[in-house]
């Protein structure tokens, strides 16, 4: 029998749901297969003999290497690919076979794509040696995270692998599989096995950090990270990453000063990590430093692909681009923004969040809505992808555009054209026809296709929007029909659930969605159904979607009964701040502060430089000779405009956007019978 030239060894337990897909994908390139099972009671053994692969039994003993290198032992191929059970291999083109067989090099770097969730957008990739020549003196090394070593030579594998053209896609990191696994537990119990031989060993360190992250725990992560932070040499090859996600766990714990004081010196040692230029951003961002923000941003999008570095699917480019086109975005540079964000769909077309910021951009520059529909659908890729455009339109309220797309030959939405379809004509207050189409396809044909929650929520406030009562023939939710007989009046059915089962659950999606639709009223008479805490709930919706003179009725309402919480006090004091009276605004942000709304703190310091600025120019204006007044104002007016960059203030974007600027008067309100 001919020696086997390329061999694939992997470790597996209970592996049997995935491990048929990692070998199936490599079976283009190789010739061997060594399966090392440490104690599976599933199929996983018998699945792997189904493919043609050996397998070994080996008894799990905490310590990953032990079990990789029972594994080697077995291997007779000339080279040696090592993967885990719940990864694949791509791009795996046997040609490339020839230059294995011609190469000097000893090792190869391949990308590992992990995926954190269900798009190819949400990827962390790294490059590692996966593919290295079989020979004497090589061996894994490390209890966990584990890696390949020359006894012999002193080798570096940073400085000796080559880049192969394959790469590694690892569905093993996506949340529910680590929390199903219990890798968090079972890791931490390594790490510590680990730390244990080797006190203060900066990688294990490191990755006790990174593996608390992983369980939720910030806290604890940030006090691991930075120990290995103090730990790690100049010269380790990971020492890049580690600062990368020590950023990111200050960041999500809302450190942004600790970030920028560490990350200021890592960027110069790091100028092409671009990961680290968008921590570095983000944190600027937050503290209201937007200038530099943008700066930082567009410096990761001029950097290189992370190469050897752990890097953030699109962080070199369509991810910083975007960030930069919100901020001039904010900073009303719409055609900065544009070309930010032109040049963010340029890297990745059709990406949902950019194409719903240009749809933001080209809606504030009043673009004809049919200009504005060419110009999305010349960025959502080719062919476009017709659900991130749908979304973008319905970003700024463009219901009439989603239709006409619904209508055209080319759609691809299938399944979601009919609810689409409906939210747009409820939207545009086209009640009966919406009504017609949901009745039409539950009523005709075999077997109808039922009914999203969005859907039943569509038709149900479209009937209660011409004073009609639910049709019975359509099995809805019984609570439905219970708020359907209190709101036009007549007798519950004695199959529906009794009245008190309207409860606010039900009732704030309900409510929510009738604001959207701009069926004010109606939303009002949702309201009235429950007295516990609606009236709020309503007034907060409205605002939200910028409804702001018909939301301050209710909430001075409220004020005067006393049932505004930290939330309403706030919003309150923001249209108060809006209308230039911030002494009172600062009073109902200094009451919404001390019940814990976090906003209000920046709020309130904001109305009081508000007020101090209008008393220097006051005093300015009595005092034109007096020097000094001049810088004071400048200088309060450099602390607004961080505290401006904070984000504090309430921010209407697309449809919402649309409705702050609208008059009350204009509403299209249908009439309600007494």
């Amino acid at each position: 029998m001919s020696k086997p030239f390329l061999g694939v060894m992997m470790l597996a337990k209970d592996e049997e749901d995935t491990i048929l897909q990692s070998l199936e994908s490599t079976r283009s390139v190789a010739d061997e297969w060594i399966v090392v099972d440490t104690g599976s009671r599933d199929r996983t053994a018998e699945v792997a003999r189904s493919f043609g692969a050996r397998v070994i039994h080996v008894p799990w003993e905490d310590d990953f290497s032990k079990a990789r290198n029972a594994g080697l032992a077995h291997v007779r191929a000339e080279w040696v690919l090592w993967l885990d059970a719940d990864e694949e291999l791509r791009d795996a083109d046997s040609s490339w076979l020839e230059v294995l067989r011609h190469t000097e090099a000893k090792s190869f770097w391949l990308d590992v794509e992990n995926l954190l969730g269900p798009s190819m957008d949400d990827r962390l990739i790294h490059r590692v040696i996966r593919l290295f020549r079989r020979e004497p003196g090589v061996y894994f090394q490390g209890r966990i995270h584990e890696q390949i070593v020359w006894v012999k030579e002193g080798f570096s594998e940073s400085t000796q692998a080559v880049a192969a053209p394959w790469r590694i896609v690892h569905h093993g990191y996506r949340p529910e599989i680590i929390a199903r696994r219990d890798k968090v537990r079972r890791n931490l119990r390594l790490l510590r096995l680990a730390l244990r031989d080797h006190p203060r060993h900066p990688f294990y360190t490191y990755q006790v950090g990174v593996t608390w992250c992983q369980a939720g725990r910030l806290d604890r992560a940030a006090l691991w990270l930075s120990r290995a932070a103090s730990l790690t040499p100049l010269q380790a090859p990971y020492r890049p990453t580690l600062f990368r996600d020590l950023g990111m766990v200050w960041l999500a714990l809302g450190k942004f000063r600790d970030v920028e004081l560490t990350l200021r010196p890592e960027l110069e040692r790091y100028p092409e990590y671009a990961d680290l230029f968008v921590i570095f951003a983000d944190a600027l961002r937050a503290q209201g430093l937007r200038e530099e923000a943008l700066k930082a941003y567009l410096q990761a999008a001029a950097c290189p692909p992370p190469g050897a570095h752990v890097g953030s699917a699109g962080i070199n480019s369509f991810r910083p681009l975007h960030a930069a086109a919100q901020l001039c975005l904010d900073l009303g540079r719409l055609q900065e923004a544009e070309q930010s964000v032109r040049q963010a769909l340029a890297a990745r077309p059709g990406w949902e969040p950019a194409l719903e910021t240009l749809a933001e951009i080209l809606a504030a520059r009043d673009v004809p809505e049919g200009d504005l529909v060419k110009s999305l659908a010349s960025c959502a890729g080719t062919p476009p992808d017709q659900r991130s455009l749908v979304r973008a339109l319905l970003h700024i309220g463009a219901y009439g555009e989603v239709i006409g797309l619904l209508d055209s030959e080319d759609t691809s939405l299938g399944s979601e054209n009919r609810p689409l379809r409906v939210q747009c004509l409820v939207a545009l207050g086209q009640w009966r026809e919406a009504c017609r189409i949901v009745e039409l396809s539950i009523h005709s044909g075999d077997r109808p296709v039922p009914l999203s929650e969005e859907e039943i929520m569509d038709y149900a406030l479209a009937r209660w929007a011409q004073d009609q009562s639910l049709d019975r023939r359509l099995e809805l939710p019984p609570v439905y029909q219970s708020i359907d007989a209190r709101l036009m009046g007549s007798p519950a059915s004695p199959d529906t659930q009794s009245h008190a089962a309207i409860g606010p659950d039900i009732l704030r999606p309900l409510i929510q969605r009738a604001v959207q639709h701009r069926l004010i009223p109606l939303a009002e008479d949702l309201a009235a159904l429950h007295s516990n805490g609606m009236d709020l709930f309503l007034a907060k919706t409205l605002y939200r979607e910028g409804w702001v003179y018909l939301a301050a009725d209710r909430l001075l309402r409220l004020l005067t009964r006393r049932e505004l919480d930290a939330e309403g006090l706030f919003l309150l004091g923001e249209m108060l701040y809006d209308k230039g009276h911030w002494d009172q605004a600062a009073e109902l942000f200094e009451q919404s502060a001390g019940l814990g709304f976090s906003r209000a703190r920046p709020a309130a310091a904001a109305a009081a430089l508000q007020s101090a600025k209008r008393m220097l120019e006051e005093a300015e204006a009595l005092r034109p000779k007096r020097g000094g007044f001049a810088e004071e104002r400048r200088a309060v007016g450099r602390a607004l405009e961080l505290l401006d960059g904070i984000g504090w203030h309430t921010h209407w974007r697309g449809r919402t956007r649309r409705n702050r600027h609208e008059s009350a008067a204009d509403l299209p309100l249908h009439d309600r019978q007494e």
